[in-house]
């Protein structure tokens, strides 16, 4: 059985994926509040008293969208984004459970990978240093996985589809993939340990997003770091 914290899109792409032989649960924050160490507590331990019980909690469950809410409640960020991580991972950690925890491309020091043009990728060993409190906030939870033996660490370039804004931004470059993509890729690599960067092809925003719908194009150079993540780990272990 994989355990799923949160119910955002990621969360409900993993359950489409559930079955017979790999089952997939949610466990939303009405069932299981990450930031009350002691409902996390029960809640899990409830679950290894099952015959089935699970080997793997994907840890989806963060403080999101918008991501200025980091900056205008940090307070909620950290009890959510790092504290709410340690009180998962302390007790699959006690339980034997591989903690696989959802991080950002956020994370790394897109300030110094941009500069008029492309220098080298950003690999998994390349400096990290965010540059919003959410990247921050996702780091935190980062330490926190990093202390609990044979974790997995995915530094993900999400991208919502739906596309929620009616612009998007063509002198941002990211390595953006979708959530289901995602999804997909977390059940083929959870035996793996350490971290590993996770996105597509490496395009604008704007080249994204239009290849799914229609949306009006803007610079936004000025608001929104690029980055080019070196994937060539993931390829690697998925024999591409």
């Amino acid at each position: 059985m994989i355990l799923v914290s949160g119910n955002g899109t990621l969360a409900k792409e993993l359950l489409k994926l559930s079955t017979d032989d790999l089952p997939i649960t949610l466990l939303p924050r009405k069932e299981m509040d990450i930031t009350d160490e002691y409902v996390v507590s029960d809640v899990i331990k409830s679950f290894m008293m099952r015959p089935d019980f699970p080997k793997y909690f994907i840890h989806t469950a963060a403080l999101t969208k918008p991501m200025r809410v980091n900056d205008k409640n940090p307070i909620m960020s950290m009890s959510t984004n790092i504290v709410g991580t340690a009180n998962v991972a302390r007790i699959c950690y006690k339980y034997g459970i591989k903690f696989i925890y959802i991080s950002t491309d956020f994370v790394y020091d897109s300030e110094k990978v941009y500069r008029g043009k492309w220098t080298p990728d950003v690999y998994e060993e390349s400096k990290v240093k965010p540059s919003n409190n959410y990247g921050w906030s996702k780091l935190g939870g980062e330490c926190v996985s990093k202390l609990i033996p044979n974790s997995l660490i995915l530094r993900c370039s999400l991208c919502d589809i739906p596309f929620r804004h009616k612009i998007a931004f063509d002198d941002v470059y990211r390595n953006s993939i979708t959530h289901e993509e995602v999804a997909g890729i977390i059940l083929k690599i959870k035996d793996e340990v350490g971290i590993i960067n996770v996105g597509g092809e490496h395009k604008s925003v704007y080249e994204f997003v239009s290849q799914y719908q229609k949306v009006d194009t803007a610079s936004g150079a000025k608001i929104a770091p690029s980055l080019q993540l070196n994937i060539e780990k993931l390829k690697g272990i998925l024999n591409e």
